[in-house]
């Protein structure tokens, strides 16, 4: 069995110039404080992680109830609206859908999700992109704090006690890569903003990609 496991802001769905944006947003409309928002600094850059770092280091003297809550579910609140601003619809990254939907056809393939966002943001942007995120084992901030343990749950759930002989990662950015290293994965890196040996632009190239992976194309690919 080969774990393949996505993650998903500029990885299969064009996210990244408006989610932190909205996020950064969440939190200063509800902390009123003002935020690094070079992400690289924290210690574990996924929705949760940044939260509760920036939640420590907040004035104490500011009284503000429930503010993990508080924030998360304005941010799920902004990002609904936005969507619905759109009619739910969301750019993928180039042939992330397809591609996707191919390994998911591979007997010897168990597909996986682990993203450092909240689970409803993530549902509604792979919605926004054709998905249904209820057909694919999801891991998310809402399970973990650290990128390495929501990757260690999602392959709990995709496995179900299987052994993978391959586990491979698609990721966008550092912390990604340094999670992959960290467990053991393959990483492929997806974009400009790593770098990397195994890099693609896209998911167009499937039959490079899947060449990458070991797994045979076809024509019905």
């Amino acid at each position: 069995m080969h774990l393949i496991v996505f993650d998903v802001d500029g990885t299969l769905v064009q996210s990244e110039e408006f989610d932190w944006k909205l996020y950064v947003h969440a939190i200063q409309t509800v902390l009123e404080i003002d935020i690094d928002d070079d992400w690289s600094g924290y210690r574990h850059v996924t929705d949760s992680g940044i939260l509760q770092e920036i939640i420590e280091n907040a004035d104490r003297n500011k009284s503000h109830p429930n503010p993990f809550t508080r924030v998360k579910e304005t941010f799920v609140r902004m990002m609904a609206h936005h969507l619905d601003d759109r009619g739910g619809r969301l750019s993928e990254v180039a042939g992330a859908r397809a591609f996707l939907e191919t390994l998911r056809s591979r007997p010897e393939v168990s597909v996986a999700i682990a993203t450092g966002g909240w689970r409803e943001t993530a549902m509604m942007k792979l919605r926004g992109i054709g998905l249904n995120p209820k057909e694919i084992c999801l891991a998310s901030a809402s399970d973990a704090i650290s990128r390495v343990e929501i990757m260690r749950v999602a392959e709990q759930r995709a496995l179900q006690g299987m052994r993978a002989e391959r586990r491979t990662y698609f990721g966008d950015r550092s912390w990604d890569l340094k999670a992959c290293q960290e467990l053991g994965f393959d990483f492929i890196a997806i974009g400009n903003n790593v770098s990397h040996p195994k890099r693609y632009p896209d998911f167009r190239d499937a039959e490079a990609i899947l060449e990458e992976l070991g797994l045979h194309f076809s024509k019905n690919s």
